[in-house]
């Protein structure tokens, strides 16, 4: 009975805690305190490319739990090299502030005071996130391990209902928004964009693509998707730039800018982007 009763409890905690977690990821993800036209950009570039390429080639598949498998692995692989990128910027970021700012800039990362509300920074977000990849990986392989079918079926549609809308929407906001980056500051997204992008192609050759793109085309795709995104991120980071809003400079997206100057904006206001 005691077995019984653990399982149960056990199971209530995979698929609940699947959904829950997804729940928080999706919303997280979509928190933005600032509005950017260039992380809209990106996420249309990566979501086109992507389903240009599923519907002319489709996918690479060893059986649909082998195929759920592979786009968890690929995502931990995404999200490890994600968090190397979002970690050196960070760094860069807190230490090259203008002076009296470390403090601040650190917090932001981790917290965003948007005035009436509060939201949580890039590297929060990045923990949910891998996070709720762990959870789906533990969920489906515990679903896989059922030896009735009927709970088997039940527990696998429920644990990869919500994995499904995770895998879908969080690599769209991702690859605009590096995990809603510009939270923390404006310039974050446009200087991590193409080193994910990087690190994207480099492990998608060594581990395999979950796409079944024909060998000779991989790599003039990768190029290309990389030569868009180095650009989007280019002009970006020159319009921030000209509006003061570069990585050394403290632009806090989302703050009350207070009343504007006679003659144009203070020193330490945010501009739209």
């Amino acid at each position: 009975m005691l077995g019984v009763l653990g399982d149960f409890l056990l199971w209530s905690v995979q698929v609940v805690g699947t959904w829950v977690l997804v729940g928080f990821s999706v919303v997280a993800l979509f928190l933005r305190t600032s509005f950017s036209l260039f992380a809209i950009a990106r996420t249309i570039v990566t979501a086109a490319m992507v389903l240009t390429l599923t519907y002319r080639y489709g996918l690479v598949t060893d059986g649909f739990s082998g195929w759920v498998d592979a786009v968890i692995v690929k995502y931990g692989l995404l999200a490890i090299v994600t968090s190397v990128v979002l970690v050196v910027l960070a760094g860069v970021f807190v230490l090259g502030g203008p002076p009296g700012t470390r403090r601040s800039r650190l917090v932001r990362l981790f917290l965003i005071s948007g005035g009436e509300f509060t939201v949580p920074g890039p590297l929060s977000v990045l923990a949910l996130a891998g996070a709720t990849t762990g959870v789906v990986a533990w969920s489906t392989n515990a679903a896989e391990a059922y030896g009735n079918t009927f709970v088997r079926l039940v527990t696998s549609l429920l644990v990869l209902l919500p994995a499904g809308i995770f895998f879908l929407l969080a690599p769209l906001s991702v690859a605009g928004t590096i995990f809603n980056a510009a939270n923390a500051h404006p310039a974050l997204p446009s200087l991590a964009a193409p080193f994910v992008a990087v690190g994207a192609i480099v492990m998608d050759r060594f581990s395999g693509g979950i796409l079944a793109t024909p060998d000779n085309l991989k790599d003039p795709f990768a190029l290309a998707g990389l030569l868009i995104t180095v650009a989007l991120s280019a002009v970006e980071s020159v319009r921030l730039r000209r509006r003061g809003q570069g990585l050394t400079r403290d632009a806090e997206p989302g703050g009350d800018p207070g009343p504007e100057p006679v003659g144009g904006r203070g020193p330490g206001a945010p501009a739209p982007r």
